[in-house]
């Protein structure tokens, strides 16, 4: 398809009348009407279309009816539907009474087509731009994170439902890409076993035994008979062949007596695969609970006077740390135009380089560090790593006790540029030490006391002295607020599940999720509504005064 660029259409007589009788103050679909339609261009998104072509829907209908999607958490035919029929989605958009609206399936097409062009952020950055140049966004203002996790779409699986799931995924992926090499390769006798999505049923320890054997071998055999010189290399290629490789290598053994699972081990939660179909998704636990899915990283503003807008959504990995992506955060942020002056967040966000990179830009990062979790922490009288003395010129630690450690090793830390050392004391000096019982938690073995301590541990040890203080724990008692922020996105505008497989077009629900959010909070401030405060309890107290 080709984009034949239009100007943005004129809002028909008859539909602004109707708008203006059943339309209220404060409605974001006469807000998008009145003041983001027309400043659209569709020019600015002819980078996605080739130059020939049947003529493509607008570019820039289709962007404001996905992000009206995610306002009211509507599926495709619905939304397709809401534009043939509901006034205020015409208004929005500027089309006439009797327009027809386009078939559901171009939705799914712009998603791929912004996805394929990398274009997930344009609409996001526009209106973050937009809010600024309103006055409702301040510079350097405050603004809060905090993240959420967001479950995969689709369900749960047993180890043996996925294994399953993985053959039948990649020989339909065979079947579908080359027919003729299927036909003269794969046993006619798979239709049955792996034709049909797999789901638990009760089964007898034999049963549940011989088919798991049963399908660790016809795995291993497919991935022989690909492997194999004659196989056309773009099938080893496929994603859901890749797939069903990583899995037989997580899943299974395999040797002279047969096929057998992998024993358990260390969980490597980067490239555990729980699902074939979102082989992206990964399984971590928060508070107990564990779920498979991502993690959505969510900045919104904190200025008194102002509404409450994101200025940053992110979809993440679920087992990447809050800390390792606050500095992605801040880089988005930049980008924008739209760093903070103060940033507020748990103590998951907080590193000494994030405290340091922070400062650099002009952020004071108010953010809890983590306390000091070593065993000597525990002790009443314990040596803790500040009672160490570190020169890293001379490249050696002097202890409590004045004695100085044998080794000195440095690797690189999580944060660009950031230097661990870990010093390690010789055992027979630790063993006649006096403090020994003090500083030396267990058995002396090889070593003596070993100490780790980063290069950016003094912004570390400035901020548990600084989060002590009056005024850090008034200016956190604020991050509260970011909490009905994620309330909001999940209650109304479905978060808190993904609509869609893969991080790629997870997190382009996410930027669009992001404007939704924004253009109701915008529409109702300008239209002159505010936050009412919520009331506690019955009110019996004030009751009593008002009596005397």
């Amino acid at each position: 398809m080709s984009l034949k660029v239009h100007p943005p259409r004129r809002l028909p007589d008859d539909v602004r009348q109707l708008g203006n009788q059943l339309l209220p103050a404060g409605n974001p679909y006469r807000y998008v009407g009145d003041h983001i339609y027309p400043q659209l261009n569709e020019a600015d998104f002819a980078f996605l279309y080739p130059a020939e072509g049947q003529p493509a829907e607008s570019p820039v209908d289709l962007m404001l009816v996905t992000a009206f999607q995610f306002m009211e958490d509507l599926p495709d035919r619905a939304a397709a539907e809401a534009v043939r029929l509901r006034i205020d989605w015409k208004y929005a958009l500027h089309l006439p009474l009797n327009d027809s609206g386009f078939n559901f399936s171009v939705l799914s097409e712009f998603r791929d087509r912004r996805v394929a062009q990398g274009a997930e952020r344009v609409l996001f950055d526009q209106r973050v731009a937009s809010l600024q140049q309103a006055g409702l966004l301040k510079k350097r203002g405050r603004q809060r994170s905090d993240s959420l996790s967001v479950l995969t779409k689709v369900r749960d699986l047993s180890r043996l439902e996925l294994v399953l799931e993985t053959v039948r995924l990649a020989l339909r992926a065979l079947v579908e890409t080359a027919p003729d090499w299927a036909r003269a390769h794969l046993p006619f006798s798979w239709e049955q076993q792996y034709g049909q999505r797999a789901l638990a049923y009760p089964m007898s320890d034999g049963q549940r035994t011989e088919l798991e054997q049963s399908v660790g071998r016809d795995g291993f055999w497919l991935l022989d008979r690909l492997a194999a010189d004659d196989t056309p290399g773009a099938l080893r290629e496929l994603e859901a062949v890749q797939v069903l490789g990583r899995v037989w290598a997580q899943k299974f053994t395999r040797d002279a007596g047969g096929v057998a699972w992998r024993p358990g081990g260390p969980y490597d939660g980067q490239t555990e695969i729980h699902t074939p179909h979102d082989p992206e998704a990964r399984w971590s636990a928060k508070r107990g609970q564990g779920t498979v899915g991502y993690r959505l990283q969510v900045t919104d503003t904190d200025d008194d006077g102002q509404p409450h807008l994101i200025t940053d959504i992110a979809l993440t990995p679920h087992t990447q740390a809050d800390a390792t992506a606050l500095p992605a955060i801040q880089r988005r942020l930049a980008e924008r135009e739209a760093l903070p002056s103060v940033q507020t967040s748990d103590t998951a966000y907080f590193s000494g380089a994030n405290a340091q990179a922070s400062a650099q830009q002009g952020i004071d990062l108010v953010s809890p560090a983590p306390p000091d979790t070593s065993p000597q922490a525990h002790l009443p009288d314990g040596l803790t790593n500040d009672q160490f003395l570190f020169d890293w010129e001379q490249r050696h630690v002097t202890c409590p006790g004045g004695h100085v450690s044998s080794r000195w090793h440095e690797a690189p830390g999580a944060a660009d540029g950031e230097v661990v050392v870990q010093a390690v004391f010789a055992r027979e000096v630790c063993a006649a030490c006096p403090l020994v019982k003090r500083c030396v938690v267990g058995s002396l073995k090889r070593d003596g006391r070993k100490v780790r301590r980063s290069s950016t541990w003094s912004a570390l040890q400035a901020q548990r002295q600084r989060q002590a203080t009056p005024d850090f724990r008034q200016a956190y008692l604020r991050r509260g607020g970011v909490e009905g922020t994620l309330s909001v996105l999940v209650r109304q505008h479905g978060a808190r599940s993904m609509r869609y497989l893969g991080t790629a077009k997870g997190h382009l629900q996410a930027l669009f999720t992001g404007v939704a959010f924004n253009l109701k909070r915008a529409a109702t401030w300008l239209a002159g509504f505010r936050p009412q405060p919520r009331r506690r309890g019955l009110g019996l107290a004030a009751l009593r005064r008002d009596t005397g």
